[in-house]
């Protein structure tokens, strides 16, 4: 208790002398040096935010000078005059492409547009001259329209419009007739004529129109997908790759249509896909429909690009247009759309030195993503080179668009909003000086702030280091108490028995042999154990000095075996154990230490007799394992928790289980028969789970000394 109590002054002393004349004072100095680099760092950022707003209002007006400039580039009139004149679509996509990636548009004096054209205004829908009611097509064609519409005489009516198709060499009033001839054969139920028809008009007349302005190319794919249903026969492949070729052109614009005709028609054509297309049966063809529908489609954001123009662009325009001409301003500007939850921003000019006669509007729609992503992003860096200003773009929620992050305004920077171009972002604004002169602070903070707590921390570990030392000298020094008592207690009983016996042989003279001889029995076997526990002892401290020699000779191990189980038998049979053994035969000689072999069994048996309290057996087995010889003691003790499984083998080590405490021991057993295996080339092995006992294995090499002199 002496030898406890000061262990526990020598770390307070040592605590007590590391926080007043070393941590403390570091502590103290840290502070001075942090305050001094922070008030250092607060007068040169005064003197930079002095700067601020006029560096705010130079970083405006040169990212909007910037902007206005890309606007300029755009609305520039040469870029614009050839489209005044467009007349095919072939030549608008080529004349597109040479604009900005901007979509632009063009308006006449009227405000109709020009351009984008998405949809022709020729429709190519048949006519006849009316100056000729007598011609032949005519004639026969108006009888046709009475016998289909009034008589609901179909058959009849297929034959006059499969004549009129044969009357006439122009192709749109030849495939007028077509599409009549085709719808009678289907009234009268001929679907296999009708079916014949409308592939001809598929193949021969796909670019034309019919008289409500819907492609041949569309509506006649469509109709023979009719037809086949209304045979009740299977969608062939052809079909199918026909409505998929048709899906194609349409997305990619081959036909000129309006924008509600091209949603009728998509959305006929997928949802005829979509029920007959399957991957068992049409597995490419249903790849090819996927590959479609994933890629974007020009045509379509042409279409909704217009419509957007027609229903929110236009109608402002107007309004702008009519106010600059009576306030005498300059009839250009810039104004925010809102289209549901999609925002844009159009640009305006009127076109008055283009070379035409009439007047244009030309315009664009500016690309938010392109204008934050890759424009803004230039601007930017131009400006932070030439004046040392940096500026980035924030939405009107002060959340970065980009990140999502709120708050993400610097304490020392300026929010400025566009004037010129309302846009829905904020402009903020900071110092490259400002910026280096806190991340300079800040590293010297760092640094120094780093080191200092380096040497905290190492200080530190060392005061642990020490009391951790002193911890476990006073714990070696309890259990080498706990020691010296143990096995005070231990080496006591054997005497006590060897005395009383001794003395039992000397004081009666007359006492029966069989007595004598039992008499013998106990001191020898006493003397026995008490030999075993000295030379424990000694053993441990041949291991603790590394002087510890094994004496390896070739041998039959199951012969020690048998002989030390048959030594300890009489400590089994007074504690009440029953022994089970299994010795196996087959084992060849080997090289191991008879009397450390010896140790290891009475070592693992003496632990199974101590903490088996209820269940009273012991099993012992040797038998081999591949090249290894295993010797095997269970016992149905109190076993051991799994986080004690690593600490058995350190020497005094005692369990906290209350049984184990209460056992005498020397807490020597396990350490030295982890030493003796591992002397031996192997290892000990334990499988253990509280109150089902435990198995010791110690597994031992056959042929081990031979491939070492190998």
């Amino acid at each position: 208790m002496k030898i406890f109590t000061q262990g526990i002054w020598a770390r307070r002393k040592f605590i007590i002398i590391f926080l007043l004349g070393i941590l403390v004072p570091s502590l103290f100095i840290g502070y001075l040096s942090w305050n001094a680099f922070s008030k250092r760092r607060e007068a040169l950022r005064k003197v930079i935010e002095s700067q601020l707003w006029i560096s705010g209002e130079t970083a405006l007006k040169s990212v909007e000078r910037a902007l206005l400039e890309y606007e300029d580039s755009i609305l520039n009139p040469e870029n614009f005059a050839p489209l005044s004149t467009l007349r095919e679509r072939r030549q608008e996509l080529e004349i597109s492409s040479l604009l900005s990636r901007e979509r632009v548009f063009l308006l006449d004096a009227d405000f109709r547009i020009v351009f984008p054209q998405a949809e022709s205004a020729d429709i190519l829908f048949a006519r006849w001259d009316q100056s000729m009611p007598d011609s032949p097509f005519a004639s026969l064609f108006q009888r046709a329209e009475y016998l289909e519409f009034s008589q609901k005489k179909y058959a009849q009516a297929a034959e006059l419009y499969h004549r009129c198709s044969l009357s006439t060499p122009v192709k749109q009033l030849q495939a007028l007739a077509l599409e009549r001839y085709g719808r009678c054969l289907v009234n009268t139920k001929r679907y296999d004529e009708a079916y014949s028809v409308y592939e001809n008009l598929l193949d021969e007349f796909g670019q034309f129109k019919n008289r409500v302005g819907y492609p041949y190319g569309i509506v006649a794919a469509i109709l023979l997908y009719e037809v086949t249903r209304d045979m009740q026969i299977e969608k062939g492949r052809d079909l199918l790759k026909t409505l998929i070729d048709v899906l194609e052109k349409l997305r990619n614009g081959d036909w000129q249509l309006s924008n509600p005709a091209y949603d009728y028609f998509s959305e006929e054509i997928e949802n005829i896909l979509n029920k007959d297309l399957s991957a068992e049966k049409y597995p490419e063809l249903l790849k090819a429909y996927k590959a479609i529908k994933e890629k974007s489609s020009s045509y379509l954001e042409e279409l909704e690009f217009k419509e957007l123009l027609e229903e929110n662009v236009i109608p402002i325009l107007k309004e702008r247009i009519a106010f600059s001409q009576y306030s005498n301003e300059p009839q250009r500007g810039r104004f925010p759309v809102m289209n549901g939850e999609s925002s844009f921003l159009f640009s305006y000019s009127r076109l008055g030195d283009i070379p035409s006669d009439q007047l244009f509007y030309a315009g664009f729609c500016w690309d938010l993503d392109y204008l934050e992503n890759q424009k803004f992003p230039e601007i930017a860096n131009t400006l932070a080179q030439t004046s040392g200003i940096q500026v980035r773009l924030i939405d009107e929620r002060l959340q970065n668009d980009l990140s999502g992050e709120k708050n993400v305004i610097p304490k020392d920077a300026l929010s400025v909003t566009f004037r010129q171009f309302p846009f829905p972002w904020r402009l903020i604004v900071t110092q490259t000086a400002l910026e280096n002169l806190k991340s300079s602070a800040l590293r010297e903070n760092i640094i120094y702030g780093t080191l200092l707590a380096v040497i905290v921390v190492l200080m530190c570990l060392g005061a642990l280091l020490i009391a951790r030392d002193i911890h476990r000298e006073s714990e070696t020094t309890r259990h080498k108490s706990e020691f010296v008592h143990n096995i005070s207690h231990e080496l006591k009983t054997p005497l006590t028995l060897i005395r009383l016996y001794g003395e039992t042989l000397k004081d009666k003279k007359n006492l029966p042999e069989k007595n004598r001889k039992e008499a013998y029995e106990i001191i020898t076997r006493e003397s026995e154990r008490l030999s075993y526990m000295i030379n424990n002892v000694l053993d441990f401290s041949q291991i603790e000095t590394g002087r510890k020699e094994f004496n390896l000779k070739k041998g039959h191990l199951a012969g020690v075996i048998r002989e030390t189980l048959e030594l300890y038998r009489y400590h089994l049979e007074k504690k009440g154990f029953t022994v089970h053994k299994q010795i196996s035969e087959d084992i060849p000689p080997m090289d191991f230490d008879r009397e450390a072999m010896a140790s290891v069994l009475i070592n693992l048996l003496s632990n199974s007799m101590k903490f088996s309290q209820d269940k009273k057996e012991v099993s012992v087995r040797l038998f081999k394992d591949g090249d290894n010889a295993v010797i095997q003691v269970a016992d149905k003790g109190v076993g051991i928790s799994r986080n004690e499984v690593d600490k058995i083998f350190q020497r005094f080590y005692r369990s906290e289980n209350e049984v184990v405490s209460e056992s005498r021991g020397s807490g020597l057993g396990l350490t030295i028969v982890k030493h003796i295996a591992e002397a031996h080339g192997g290892q000990v092995d334990v499988e253990s789970e509280p109150e089902k006992g435990s198995v010791f294995s110690v597994i031992l090499p056959i042929f081990r000394l031979k491939e070492d002199k190998k």
